[in-house]
């Protein structure tokens, strides 16, 4: 009896649920599915059109959030560089300090060995004869012995005693004089040794100088440094790969100081790409909350109107089936 009189209702076109006038063209009376599947066709349209705009929101917001932490791991990673920056400088720092007293001490090294050396040559060029005028120690002795033969008043024997004495301090001399190049050579190579490692960390453009240039870049300064265009030619096909000949505009230099302290905590200052960088950032973080929040609106409607079209869809189904249950 009950399932009859709802039946009735359902049906009756003149029932409350129908109270709207009728749509569509259509000029005669509807019952309350017919009512309801008009408003489940509405429903749906406009469904299909708010979930469109809110996965076109919520793909745009996700985009500018991959986009926001792409900078943000950017401004993470130049910060880090910025740190690692200034420990690099204080480690240079103190390497310099250390050098300059290699320099100092490498330098008196130089200077010392190359007196040694001279000394030790003037030593060897005593034992030889280069100017009659000033005969050397060999040929002194050869006179020596000379002058010895031709003594009259002593007898032979005592000359051979003599002569014999002379003979074995000649013969330490020859030993001396034969070490000459060896010697020589020796301390010329220690010489070289010095200079070189004079030159190649004191020197010009040496370890000290490339070491400052490195610490004067990284703390701001500049280097004046030659050009070398004169030496590209870009009309050279068969020089490998093509750059353009100014390599500093294909290849920048990195501008540092990175980051500079301010004041101010939520002032930006800096080289032009870490500014550059956290401008975007804040850009892209403010653009992220509106299309987040966009997205969310969006959402809400969507899914109200799709709790809608789920109560019209389980309506009809239910009046459907409660009007052919027999």
């Amino acid at each position: 009896m009950k399932n009859n009189s709802m039946k009735s209702f359902i049906k009756d076109p003149n029932s409350t649920c129908c109270d709207d006038a009728p749509g569509n063209g259509d000029n005669g009376p509807k019952d309350c599915v017919e009512k309801w599947k008009d408003e489940l066709e509405d429903v749906c349209n406009r469904y299909s059109i708010e979930a469109s705009l809110t996965a076109k929101y919520k793909e745009a917001y996700e985009n500018s959030l991959g986009w926001e932490t792409k900078l943000e791991n950017w401004c993470g990673l130049i910060e880090t560089t910025d740190e690692k920056v200034k420990a690099v400088v204080q480690e240079l720092d103190f390497l310099l300090q250390q050098l300059k007293t290699v320099c100092v001490k490498s330098k008196c090294t130089y200077e010392v060995l190359q007196k040694l050396t001279c000394l030790v040559k003037t030593i060897f060029d005593c034992f030889y004869t280069y100017d009659d005028n000033q005969k050397g120690l060999k040929k002194k002795i050869a006179d020596f012995k000379e002058l010895i033969n031709c003594l009259k008043s002593v007898g032979e024997k005592e000359k051979g005693e003599v002569i014999a004495c002379i003979d074995a301090y000649e013969a330490k001399i020859t030993i001396v004089c034969d070490m000459q190049k060896e010697v020589l050579e020796k301390l010329l190579a220690t010489l070289q040794c010095a200079d070189l490692l004079w030159a190649y960390i004191c020197g010009e453009l040496g370890l000290e100088y490339k070491l400052n240039g490195i610490r004067t870049i990284l703390i701001g300064g500049t280097i004046a440094e030659g050009t070398s265009e004169e030496d590209c030619d870009p009309e050279d096909e068969d020089s490998g790969p093509k750059y353009p000949c100014d390599d500093k505009e294909a290849k920048p230099m990195p501008v540092f100081p990175i980051k500079e302290e301010t004041a101010d905590p939520n002032a930006v200052k800096g080289n032009p790409y870490y500014v550059k960088v956290k401008e975007e950032f804040a850009t892209a973080e403010n653009q992220t909350k509106v299309l987040k929040q966009r997205w969310i609106d969006s959402k809400i409607i969507s899914d109200k109107i799709l709790s809608e079209k789920n109560s019209l869809t389980e309506a009809i189904k239910a009046a459907e089936a409660l009007i052919t249950t027999k």
